[in-house]
């Protein structure tokens, strides 16, 4: 019995030693497990360090035989408290990774972790209980080695040494086992999809000829990036554009659930949302579950969690491993190499907050891409608005969806809407019928229609559009038009002029393309602007719909309830790149708010948590599937409306930053 109860010490003491000191190497994944487990935000930072501190203490305690009672009875007590906590998470359905040993494993919770601490709590019973009961916990360690000649002290020592070892190996097989078996799947899958292209694989004695000439993972340095569109956790839509509104690079990070080294950096990523969001934007490209994705983003405090199907996104972006990084520059090119594993992504991260990405070396061989379309000249920039009327327009020469080149200069002769798209955006693609109907049935006079979109091929091709579509993956001829965002308009004149300012939103682009748009087609309204529209269904002077929606803690919120004079509503999506450059600017006006401005609610989509992130003073409530904003006749973010003190609309919908911000000031 004594030799069991001195094996147990020395086996709940090994545990606890490894996990304390495990954790205190990456204490920000112990912090974050604390979170998970729901301990509040202002304990878990203490709480993060007291815990491995803990166990460490515990281990020592349990290793004298005069201590060793209470170590064991400690590590009953914190080991029932673990079980409890699993328990409690497992039954509502919540699993995360417990970082029990720290970044030595990345598993979630489950009943194998149950089992586990089960286990080591019978252990410290017994030792507790044979120690207060019968006041033995077995012998101490100086009287098992005490009379040990040092010739059995050296072999002692070394046979300890060789089991540590022969475990560390052991452990070290079985992940490099599991790692390479993912990755043997994905070379399987890797080279059928380049059988499918008709690219050849070079044999083995070519590859030791030519490793000079060995194609590298990743974009060409200054290409294109790839546009997609991708949902995030909670069904909003965020597209490469959107995250490069705020002209800040962005970081595509590639993970995926199963990725034990993708797992073990998400707290360094959330730290690096919170710390560079300034300097960088930062994306975490993945697929998998939603449930399992949303659960860590909450664990981490991730922000921007794109889901993919399987691995769209990373095969356009030729990248074919996790976890890796690729960097697109604020012009939409690739800015960087693949940076594969948690230090070059570290790496790449650093090097890019402080602004100095190298240049990759120029490749000597590439795998066939699509060729590069032209970029519109950079002299061709033309303001927003309807001040650019009578302007040349910009040069268009963009590749169609057969590969074809097709230039704006073809269509000369007669006047043409060049309309701004994404297949992916859902105003776009609430204005498809619509679009259809006015090709099915064009008036007589209506202009000619040059479709100017992002995404892929077959996302354009699903539409099902008469018109001429051309692909501006880098949104580069909208910029020059002055649009920021889709669906948006503007009309070139049968003499390759500037004819209208910008229709922003489907109902004004359908308006310009059945010529019932006046407004934006005077140029004089320069100096003496129009009233805006009043919103479909809401004319200036009605009464505005009701608004009852969740706060940011989940209550329902009435808006006529917390009204307090005239109100501006501001429709807001934390993900949205050209909301993100208003931030500032709101917040410096809630501080300084100018005598006589309106009170302001924000009607948000996205988590509670992204929301928070932004910092405003002003109440916030949460409209997930925009109902709140149609109703008003808002087709994008940002755009507000005001209502007067007695509830009615008063004002037209003023859609983005500036005009946001001069209706505020009003």
């Amino acid at each position: 019995m004594d030799a069991l109860l001195l094996a147990a010490r020395l086996i709940l003491a090994a545990v606890f030693v490894v996990s304390g000191i495990s954790k205190l190497l990456d204490l920000s994944g112990s912090q974050a497990a604390m979170r998970s487990f729901g301990v509040p935000e202002r304990f878990t930072r203490a709480g993060g360090i007291a815990l491995p501190i803990a166990e460490v203490v515990i281990a020592v305690l349990l290793i004298p035989a005069t201590t060793a009672r209470w170590g064991a009875l400690l590590a009953f007590i914190l080991l029932a408290v673990f079980i409890a906590g699993i328990s409690y998470s497992l039954s509502r359905g919540r699993k995360f990774d417990c970082h029990c040993f720290g970044q030595l494993t990345t598993s979630e919770i489950g009943p194998p972790t149950l089992i586990r601490n089960a286990v080591l709590a019978v252990l410290a019973a017994i030792v507790a209980f044979s120690g207060f009961v019968n006041d033995n916990v077995g012998p101490g360690l100086t009287e098992v080695f005490g009379d040990l000649s040092a010739f059995e002290w050296v072999m002692l020592v070394i046979g300890v040494v060789l089991l540590v070892a022969l475990a560390g190996v052991t452990w070290l097989l079985v992940h490099l086992l599991g790692q390479n078996g993912r990755l043997l799947v994905r070379l399987d899958r890797i080279e059928d999809a380049l059988e499918d292209a008709n690219i050849e694989i070079a044999d083995d004695d070519d590859e030791d000829e030519d490793d000079e000439d060995e194609e590298e993972e990743g974009l060409a340095f200054g290409a294109p990036a790839p546009a997609f569109s991708l949902s995030g956790l909670y069904g909003e839509t965020m597209t490469l554009d959107a995250l490069r509104a705020a002209e800040k690079p962005v970081l595509l990070l590639f993970t995926d659930p199963s990725c034990g080294p993708c797992n073990a950096m998400m707290g360094d990523v959330g730290k690096w949302q919170r710390d560079l969001s300034e300097k960088l934007t930062i994306a975490v490209v993945t697929r998998g579950s939603l449930e399992d994705n949303r659960s860590k983003a909450k664990q981490h405090n991730l922000t921007h969690v794109l889901m993919q199907k399987d691995n769209e996104v990373a095969d356009a972006y030729q990248t074919y491993g996790t976890p890796t990084a690729v960097l697109v520059r604020p012009d939409g090119t690739i800015g960087s190499g693949a940076a594969g594993g948690a230090q070059e992504i570290r790496t790449l991260v650093k090097q890019a907050a402080e602004g100095k990405v190298p240049v990759p070396r120029p490749r000597l061989a590439a795998v066939p891409r699509p060729a590069q379309v032209r970029q519109p000249a950079p002299n061709a920039q033309a303001p927003r608005g309807i001040a650019s009327i009578g302007k040349d327009a910009p040069v268009v020469e963009l590749s169609n969806l057969d590969g074809e080149p097709v230039k704006l200069a073809d269509f000369a002769g007669h006047p043409t809407a060049v309309l701004f798209w994404n297949p992916g955006c859902g105003f776009c693609q609430r204005m498809v019928d619509d679009l259809k109907a006015w090709e099915a049935d064009k008036p007589e006079d209506a202009p000619n229609l040059l479709v100017v979109s992002t995404g892929e091929v077959e996302a354009n091709r699903e539409q099902g559009l008469a018109s001429p579509v051309v692909l501006d993956s880098g949104f580069n001829v909208g910029r020059a038009f002055g649009a920021s965002g889709t669906p948006s308009a503007v009309l070139v004149g049968a003499d390759g002029k500037i004819a209208s300012g910008l229709a922003v939103g489907a109902p004004t682009v359908i308006s310009l393309l059945r010529n019932e748009a006046p407004n934006l087609l005077d140029a004089s309204a320069v100096d003496e602007p129009e009233a805006p529209a009043a919103p479909r269904g809401v004319p200036v002077g009605g009464k505005a719909p009701t608004v009852q929606l969740p706060d940011l803690e989940g209550k329902e919120v009435n808006l006529d309830e917390i009204r307090n004079g005239r109100t501006a509503l501001l429709f807001w999506n934390p993900g949205c790149g050209f909301c993100q450059r208003l931030v500032e600017d709101i917040k410096g006006w809630e501080k300084e708010r100018p005598e006589g401005a309106p009170q302001l609610v924000l009607i948000s989509t996205g988590a509670p948590e992204a929301n928070r992130e932004h910092g405003f003073e002003s109440t916030i409530l949460l409209d997930q599937g925009f109902r709140t904003g149609e109703a008003f006749g808002a087709s994008g973010t940002p755009s507000a409306i005001l209502i007067d003190a007695e509830g009615n609309v008063a004002s037209g919908l003023s859609v983005g930053g500036p005009d946001v911000m001069n209706l505020l000031r009003s």
